[in-house]
């Protein structure tokens, strides 16, 4: 007899996966009995998932951020870690549906018809990256045929969806669920205004960027058309970074003598972070075209719904389906991210028109609450989940 209706598995720490939290939530909310493999966390995490859902941690995460590359033998020790872990548990458990979100996790949720629906959920289209280990490289070449067979296949855009069903062959287009947030009823209060004027930035108008500071966001190019904003406006940035991309930034803003107004928050809890992000006047989501999967971003982005959710208008990328997101709801505007001089125009232009940015924000808050939540968006994965589980 099955003890679970769904496994899900991510070969990474879920919390760092917002929409994989969301599902597991939404089906153990919904009355299902969720599973769910992923990796331990070094430091004690805040608790992200529903009480009720059941885990199982192959193994501690390796975190980039501060430790030296693992050696062969332990990347191989882990990765027969996770797949003894998966095999375990689905053969302990039997679950009625699994459910994958990564091609690694995938490879170990091998389709089986007679036995249970299978589901690929990919974060990213699967493509190979630099400096990719042999297992991640070979999940990549078995995962194509796997998802042939599969009961189903989710991504998180459209376009991704499109490319996806054309270089592997799939049948159907894969279901398209954006990476939203969970619908947000009231925007939470923002300690934001308190925090600048403690540090006596008064009445100043700012331009925010939350979620992690990286090379691919056009936060160097934002800094550089700094020359270009208002006297009285400041960049703010809330989410880890390195000291390099910090120094990058930095010194985009020093070109154009603003680096004064450059303040970083650091890594917030995603709650806190959201908050101050609720008080700028307007947000950056300018994602640079470096590879495929930030090419075909449009319903990728998490900060780009998280805006429309707070109420905060936002200068984003141009790029394929973007503007049919953002302008379509006309709570932004799309932009050139490789662009320091259509970014600056455009912060300059929106920034001198307070009226402007609060239609913005209205709408982008009616676009949330009536398709761009992950209610909405999942509500059809859910409901076939649902319909398809075995007895």
């Amino acid at each position: 007899m099955s003890s679970l209706d769904v496994l899900l598995v991510i070969r990474a720490r879920a919390e760092l996966f917002p929409p994989t939290v969301n599902q597991a939530n939404l089906l153990a909310g919904g009355g299902l009995k969720v599973g769910m493999v992923h990796l331990a966390s070094q430091a004690p995490q805040p608790a992200a998932l529903d009480a009720r859902v059941r885990q199982w941690h192959a193994h501690t995460a390796w975190d980039s951020s501060s430790e030296p590359r693992q050696n062969v033998a332990r990347r191989w020790t882990n990765w027969l870690r996770f797949a003894q872990t998966c095999r375990a548990v689905i053969r302990g458990q039997r679950p009625k549906v699994v459910l994958g979100y990564d091609p690694v996790a995938c490879t170990h949720l091998r389709p089986a018809p007679a036995r249970r629906r299978t589901v690929y959920h990919f974060h990213e289209l699967p493509e190979i990256y630099p400096n990719m280990g042999m297992g991640p490289r070979r999940a990549l070449s078995r995962v194509a045929g796997l998802a042939r067979k599969a009961d189903l296949v989710v991504f998180s855009d459209q376009a991704r969806a499109e490319r996806y069903q054309n270089e592997v062959g799939l049948s159907t287009c894969p279901q398209v669920v954006m990476n939203c947030p969970l619908l947000v009823n009231t925007v939470p209060p923002s300690p934001l205004r308190q925090l600048l004027a403690d540090r006596g930035l008064r009445e100043t108008r700012v331009v925010g960027y939350v979620g992690c500071v990286g090379w691919h966001q056009g936060l160097r190019e934002a800094a550089l058309s700094m020359r270009n904003w208002p006297a009285d406006s400041v960049f703010v940035l809330v989410g880890p970074h390195s000291e390099e991309v910090r120094e990058g930034i930095l010194a985009g803003a020093r070109a154009a003598g603003t680096d004064f107004r450059v303040l970083f928050l650091g890594p917030r809890p995603h709650a806190e972070a959201l908050a101050l992000a609720a008080g700028a006047d307007l947000g950056l989501s300018l994602i640079q075209p470096h590879n495929q999967n930030r090419l075909y971003s449009a319903g990728a982005c998490n900060k780009r719904f998280e805006y429309m959710a707070l109420g905060v208008p936002q200068l984003t990328n141009n790029g394929p389906g973007v503007a049919d997101i953002v302008e379509r709801s006309q709570c932004g505007v799309c932009v050139d991210p490789n662009s320091p001089e259509e970014i600056g125009a455009a912060v300059n232009r929106l920034l001198h028109d307070p009226g402007q940015l609060r239609q913005m924000g209205s709408r982008g808050r009616t676009a949330h609450r009536e398709q761009y939540n992950y209610q909405a968006q999942f509500r059809p994965v859910l409901e076939w989940i649902r319909q398809r589980r075995r007895p």
